[in-house]
């Protein structure tokens, strides 16, 4: 997330909204929120439902429980999710320059 914040003029550049959603009540990520001052959209997600479509949901593993992976869905103005990346521990997400290709492949692709 730090990292994000400090891209966040490039993102912007390309005209890519950056949002996060927590598998968490409302009021938690409400807390969270207002504590760290965060420049984008942070949503909610108490029902894990979102987490769980897109497959990140992890029910039990052996550093987790009840918790989602790191993720990150890139998603076109149309709406049409474009890719979807899940990290395989809470420690792998994906660079930056790798997603701004990934959304040039596509842009390029039409």
């Amino acid at each position: 997330m730090a990292r994000l914040e400090v891209e966040l003029d490039e993102w912007t550049k390309r005209d890519v909204t950056v949002a996060f959603v927590y598998a968490q009540r409302l009021k938690i990520v409400d807390a969270f929120v207002k504590r760290e001052g965060l420049p984008f959209p942070v949503l909610a997600d108490p029902s894990r439902r979102m987490v769980r479509d897109y497959g990140v949901y992890v029910r039990i593993n052996f550093e987790s429980w009840n918790m989602a992976r790191p993720s990150v869905v890139l998603i076109d103005p149309g709406g049409i999710v474009r890719e979807v990346f899940v990290g395989r521990s809470s420690l792998e997400w994906p660079e930056s320059k790798d997603l701004w290709a990934l959304m040039e492949r596509h842009e390029a692709a039409g």
